[in-house]
């Protein structure tokens, strides 16, 4: 009846894997982490996505464990386990997984621009603090019996 195109995209059947030096190799799925492991001796597969934070910790996953089509793996060494993730570690992870990392904010606070037209003094520093009451602190101080 003729040639027949779909709308959708079928998403190939593979799965990325980094190594720590920023190695990227596609494998096709299905595919197990021992697999990889005795591909790589010394190796063991930890999920890209579980390595987020500045806190985070390479974590392995199962040996038995079937890889996902279209995730990110880090292949890693066995004796880093558990250990933490460093900064340039991340960064190698991000750039290749694509990860646009967060701005960081600054705890900076916008302070309004006064008119230097008007010289004015500020005679009551009350006033510029709208819907807030300000009362002095009173302490309420009772006398102490000693009983002689």
């Amino acid at each position: 009846m003729g040639n027949f195109t779909s709308c959708c995209s079928v998403e190939s059947q593979t799965a990325k894997i980094i190594d720590l030096h920023g190695n990227i190799r596609i494998v096709e799925i299905p595919l197990t982490a021992a697999d990889l492991m005795l591909e790589e001796p010394g190796h063991v597969v930890s999920p890209a996505v579980e390595i987020s934070g500045s806190d985070s910790r390479f974590s392995a996953i199962k040996a038995d464990e079937e890889l996902t089509a279209g995730k990110v793996y880090v292949l890693i060494p066995v004796r880093r386990v558990n250990s933490k993730v460093s900064e340039s570690e991340m960064a190698v992870i991000k750039a290749s997984t694509g990860v646009k990392s967060k701005a960081k904010r600054r705890n900076s606070k916008v302070l309004p621009v006064l008119d230097e037209s008007s010289d004015k003094e500020i005679d009551n520093p009350v006033k510029l603090i709208p819907n807030q009451r300000l009362r002095p602190w009173k302490p309420a101080l009772e006398p102490i019996s000693e009983g002689i």
